[in-house]
């Protein structure tokens, strides 16, 4: 499926020139559009990468044959209503997935239907209309619910925090499954990639010692799908104790109070967890942004890459292992 022109072609307009950190490239998104009164929802400072190649030279399973894979948009989720998540949607179609938007609040009905679901900058409100999470909520009780039961009984699933306010919205989810996210924004001084210069694009790779080789996503199922390296664009962090770390945060990892006003409140481990959780599978990240193939315009004019077309890294590849491992049966 084509990328949506409004998303992939948008232009950031020349005159409103970003003076905010490529680490926090949403967060700026939002801070601008609450300062510039009548600036249209869709001029967002990023938009989708046209030059992304979301082919796949050894499918997973045959065009429409793979599993069934719930986009959710009921939740006010901002990478589904504007686009943003369309590389990931064509990139899971040419693995023989089968991604579907949906709107529905989560029923065990309506989630009997999916194999994989994905639950991606969700939010109680629409972004940039409120800065932080207080009393609202973001999935019912029932909601929860339906969702628990059904990973319990074998479903996958693909959930993302992120930075303020999308941690904050995330967490009652997360909680069910023993997870929790920290409030704020991550960064490392020590751990980060020096040519980019910004400390909340944290690398992980196996020279530093802070991605985990030996699980399968990482290893993949032999030399051409293992990942070396990878690397986050701010985010939160992540704890749970019965859940295997991907990309294990350093010592030197700190949280920081997110430009919107909200956190620091608490202090995570990792920016990525996955495991079983009773016959179901759970991939939980604190960035989402690695999922996209975006391109975010600079200061001076030009862009930079975020996500799975961010040269010198596997987040391509990565994704690809991430669905197929929730995908095993």
């Amino acid at each position: 499926m084509p990328i949506p022109k409004a998303v992939s072609q948008q232009r950031f307009p020349p005159w409103r020139a970003l003076k905010c950190s490529l680490s926090f490239a949403v967060a700026c998104a939002l801070l601008l559009l609450l300062q510039t009164p009548g600036l249209a929802a869709k001029e967002w400072p990023m938009w989708n990468d046209p030059a992304f190649d979301p082919s796949v030279h050894s499918p997973a399973f045959p065009t429409a044959e793979g599993p069934r894979i719930l986009l959710d948009k009921a939740h006010h989720n901002f990478f589904v209503q504007v686009g943003f998540i369309d590389p990931f949607r064509n990139l899971a179609e040419a693995n023989g997935f089968q991604p579907v938007v949906g709107d529905e609040l989560f029923t065990p009905e309506y989630l009997a239907r999916f194999d994989i679901v994905m639950i991606i900058t969700a939010l109680p409100f629409d972004f940039t209309t409120r800065t932080e999470v207080t009393t609202e909520t973001t999935f019912t009780d029932a909601e929860l619910t339906a969702v628990h039961d059904w990973v319990a009984a074998g479903g996958s699933l693909l959930v993302f925090s992120e930075h303020a306010p999308f941690d904050q919205a995330i967490n009652p989810l997360l909680k069910r499954f023993g997870i929790t996210s920290s409030v704020g924004t991550v960064a490392d001084p020590e751990h980060y990639d020096k040519e980019l210069g910004k400390d909340g694009w944290i690398v992980y790779s196996g020279e530093n010692g802070l991605l985990n080789l030996e699980h399968p996503i990482v290893r993949g199922r032999n030399e051409t799908e293992s990942i070396s390296r990878v690397i986050t664009f701010g985010g939160s962090s992540l704890t749970g104790k019965d859940f295997t770390s991907l990309f294990r945060l350093a010592p030197t990892a700190e949280n920081r109070r997110h430009p919107t006003g909200v956190g620091p409140i608490g202090t995570g481990e990792s920016q990525a967890l996955v495991g079983a959780y009773g016959k179901g599978r759970i991939a939980a990240f604190g960035d989402s942004n690695g999922f996209a193939a975006m391109l975010f315009v600079q200061e001076d004019g030009t862009s930079k890459a975020l996500g799975m077309n961010t040269a010198g890294y596997d987040w391509k590849q990565f994704v690809l292992n991430v669905l197929r491992w929730l995908g095993e049966r």
